[in-house]
């Protein structure tokens, strides 16, 4: 009878391996977030892990049942079932908020009044999560927006570990350096409306986030209308953040020693006809200077600040390009 009770205990929690897959995806697209450090990635890693502590916990459980001890047995293979009940439980709970809030019961439905600092946050976190779950991608965005409508008191209140929702929001954004946007066009832009909505409303990023360089200059592409223009603007910029280094010739296999590495890029220098285009600004990407910082190539300051160049009275006032610009000083004055 105990061992038929032991069998039917493990099963329970073996449930909670069903979802790995989906548990492990998230893991790992929370370990590459920008902004994560390996101290912050650690409960992720160990999270990636549970399906052998669940094994080892079935492994102990048996042993114990053989020794004749039955509660240590039913002891260990109760985690996993716990654990299990736990997560359908907050899954039952969150779905009740979600529906309250989607339904306007209430200053946002049950999350807003155990959580009332932090309910917008989270439902910007929910609308920009990569794994959805139903009602889908499109009604959570739709919520997300409503509650920004609703809520405009929120819209800079930081969290700890999470920031601002307009950080929240930027960092769910996949864009290059170019200006390309990455990933589902759909996604993506619902991203942007995202971002658009909370400036609208007032919202912006604090103090510290401010002097991201490339968190402000998503912030700029999110707000930016129209082609991207860089190229023609200014070639020399456009050669800095698509990452042409310089004109190399061919290898010769006779006259050099040996092939050069792929691993490590091409010296940087100025074209002739690039010297007059060293402090000639973009829409979009800013001097030759301020893309070179963005691309945080300070190889390439280098020859830009050599050249003559420097960033424009705007990008001066730029907190993040500023301290970008100090650091690459400081280097080259080494």
């Amino acid at each position: 009878m105990n061992r038929n009770g032991l069998i039917v205990l493990q099963v329970v929690g073996a449930l909670s391996i069903l979802p790995y897959p989906v548990v492990l995806v998230t893991n790992i697209m929370s370990i590459a977030a920008p902004g994560h450090t390996t101290a912050s990635s650690i409960p992720w890693i160990l999270l990636s892990f549970y399906p052998l502590v669940w094994i080892g916990l079935y492994i102990f459980a048996w042993r114990a049942m053989a020794r004749g001890n039955a509660g240590l047995a039913f002891g260990l293979s109760s985690i996993p079932a716990l654990a299990c009940a736990l997560a359908f439980g907050v899954y039952i709970f969150s779905w009740i908020g979600f529906g309250l809030g989607m339904a306007g019961i209430g200053k946002g439905g049950l999350h807003s009044q155990t959580y009332p600092d932090n309910y917008l946050l989270n439902s910007i976190s929910i609308a920009t999560q990569e794994v959805q779950l139903p009602p889908g991608p499109a009604a959570t965005m739709e919520k997300a927006l409503r509650d920004i409508d609703v809520n405009p008191n929120l819209v800079n209140i930081s969290m700890p570990g999470r920031g601002s929702p307009l950080n929240v929001a930027l960092m769910s954004l996949v864009i290059a350096v170019d200006g390309t946007i990455h990933g589902d066009s759909q996604r993506q832009q619902d991203r942007i409306r995202l971002v658009r909505a909370l400036v609208a409303h007032g919202g912006h990023l604090s103090a510290d986030e401010a002097e991201d360089l490339y968190k402000t200059w998503v912030l700029r592409r999110a707000l930016f209308d129209g082609p991207i223009t860089t190229r023609s603007e200014n070639p020399l910029v456009w050669r800095i953040v698509t990452h042409e280094r310089a004109d190399s010739k061919p290898f010769n296999a006779l006259t050099d020693p040996l092939p050069p590495r792929r691993d490590v890029p091409a010296a940087f220098r100025l074209k002739a006809d690039e010297m007059p285009l060293v402090n000639r600004g973009t829409r979009l990407h800013g001097t030759p200077l301020y893309a070179a910082l963005l691309d945080n190539a300070a190889d390439v300051c280098s020859v830009i600040i050599r050249a003559g160049g420097s960033l424009s009275a705007e990008e001066e006032r730029d907190p993040a390009a500023a301290a970008a610009l100090e650091k690459v000083l400081n280097v080259m004055a080494v």
